[in-house]
């Protein structure tokens, strides 16, 4: 299933100055983990590893509030006291996304926004202002469910400042293997990996992973 969200004037800008291709060409991905390992799905810098309440409501950083029901619907109930990892792509950062496990994608749900909140990593630090909860709300996102045999995984792929546009390339219930691309971005984004609390995290805020790497057991 294809689908994109609506792009923006340095999107179109980007995509004919050719840019874009070179971020979000895929590329093979060598996996660093065991077979019981979840990898990264992108080559990113983690900005932070939290929790999802009760309620479903994400707590980022600085303790600002997210409904996860707005970006993944009704599968939103399968995380409730889950947690989560903020990955921040840089445009250093190869822009696509392999999938994390062994699964299939039973749900994808793509929210379209204005792109108006960057989502830089120390921005938010230098100005002063918690920006995340913002960009996840209002700018473009696709939320997409990876179903594995034992529990379910959240992708949600978010937009940045005046970049917002989101592809994704994968097929509802088919199967896939680890590793495998699914989608990319245009210039600049982030992605929230949500799971079970019983996943341990082997990563943590701050660090530098390679996609492939592993970061949950």
């Amino acid at each position: 299933m294809k689908i994109s969200t609506a792009s923006t004037i340095l999107g179109k800008l980007c995509d004919i100055t050719r840019i874009n291709k070179k971020f979000h060409q895929y590329q093979p991905v060598i996996i660093e983990s065991k077979d019981n390992q979840i990898i990264s799905p992108v080559e990113a810098t983690i900005n932070h590893v939290g929790n999802i309440s009760e309620e479903g409501i994400l707590l980022t950083k600085q303790n600002k509030t997210v409904k996860l029901d707005n970006l993944i619907g009704q599968y939103a109930e399968n995380f409730y006291g889950c947690k989560y990892i903020n990955f921040y792509l840089s445009p250093l950062n190869r822009h696509f996304w392999v999938t994390p496990t062994e699964g299939k994608f039973i749900h994808i749900q793509k929210n379209e926004g204005k792109s108006k909140w960057p989502v830089f990593i120390g921005l938010e630090d230098l100005i002063g202002i918690e920006m995340f909860s913002e960009a996840v709300i209002q700018n473009s996102s696709i939320g997409m469910i990876y179903q594995t045999n034992e529990y379910d995984v959240a992708m949600i792929a978010v937009g940045s400042l005046n970049v917002n546009r989101i592809h994704t390339d994968c097929k509802i219930e088919n199967q896939y293997e680890r590793g495998v691309p699914v989608g990319y971005f245009s210039l600049g984004s982030s992605m929230l990996l949500c799971f079970p609390r019983d996943l341990k995290t082997i990563v943590y805020s701050g660090q530098k992973v390679r996609m492939g790497q592993a970061i949950l057991i």
